[in-house]
């Protein structure tokens, strides 16, 4: 999992997410956040939880060319919003609901109960790379009403893919958290985008036989690391969401799944020679520890590594 460096660190401006969002709604950190870097910025998640209401309102997160996105995890039954210091009349947020909040307009909430939502932070800038690598036309606006929950099913299902991975608070696969990444960014401009239609027909069917090699052993090369999706696609000249679509077609699995299935191949070979700890087996093979070695394998093969090895003496 990518931690922000947070500006004190790297003399950048506040963004809105990490410790800064966390500060904003007077938590001291959050659960988890993780940003990816793009050309033109980060794309980050931030969970912010607690049991308790926010003492007072929200401090302004400041001006950005950006949106959040939030899913409510929980429901939120009494609270108010402000956009550009004006009330807005706000109905409560049930469970799983999407809201967008433009932070060009200092938005301002005040929760008088317990709060659990997952905040994708989506910057214009950003937006319009991911418009350009998919093919999308990107007015460079968003569609919605302020202080309105809406029943996003796609959002909902993305962030709960993302939720346990974040309560967990360990790593993060880089290749997952692009797919859940891309995917909330390609959606919102697709729903939510002023003008998020295809600029062009995304070309058809798997990779070729090239494409799938290079990718296959660029994976290969970093089973032991890490490699992220837009790499995996700028390899193979094309869009993460046409490389990600073409590599399923060809392979009948995901490239997260593949290089994960790969992983747990080298894994037992390992297991087999009887020789190493399994904590040297799982950095050897790209995972965080031997606790993600153990759980990652246990759901793959049914049965944890140790156990695993001892049935093969």
């Amino acid at each position: 999992m990518d931690r922000d460096p947070g500006p004190a660190e790297n003399g950048g401006p506040r963004r809105a997410y990490g410790d800064h969002l966390a500060d904003r709604f007077w938590l001291e950190k959050p659960k988890s956040h993780i940003a990816r870097s793009f050309k033109r910025g980060p794309l980050a998640v931030t969970q912010i939880k607690s049991d308790f209401p926010t003492p007072q309102p929200s401090q302004s997160i400041g001006y950005d060319e950006a949106w959040l996105v939030g899913l409510m995890v929980g429901d939120v039954p009494d609270h108010d919003l402000w956009q550009d210091g004006r009330a807005a009349r706000t109905p409560p947020f049930r469970a799983g609901v999407t809201a967008l909040y433009d932070l060009r307009r200092d938005p301002i909430s005040f929760t008088r109960t317990g709060h659990h939502s997952l905040h994708f932070y989506l910057p214009r800038s950003v937006l319009s790379e991911v418009a350009d690598r998919n093919g999308l036309r990107f007015a460079g606006e968003l569609r919605y009403r302020f202080a309105t929950g809406y029943d996003d099913p796609i959002i909902r299902h993305l962030g709960l893919a993302l939720l346990p991975a974040l309560e967990a608070g360990g790593p993060l696969s880089g290749l997952f958290l692009d797919h859940i990444l891309h995917a909330v960014a390609t959606h919102v401009l697709g729903r939510y985008g002023a003008d998020g239609t295809a600029a062009k027909h995304p070309a058809r069917g798997g990779l070729t036989p090239l494409q799938l090699r290079k990718a296959q052993e660029l994976m290969q090369a970093h089973i032991g690391s890490d490699v992220s999706l837009t790499r995996l696609a700028q390899e193979c000249g094309l869009s993460v969401t046409h490389f990600a679509r073409a590599f399923r077609q060809s392979t009948g699995t995901t490239p997260h799944r593949w290089l994960q299935d790969h992983r747990i191949e080298k894994a037992m070979m390992l297991l087999r020679l009887g020789e190493r700890a399994l904590s040297d087996i799982a950095i050897d093979c790209g995972f965080a520890d031997q606790s993600h070695f153990t759980k990652v394998f246990s759901r793959h093969v049914g049965t944890s590594p140790g156990r695993w090895r001892r049935s093969r003496d």
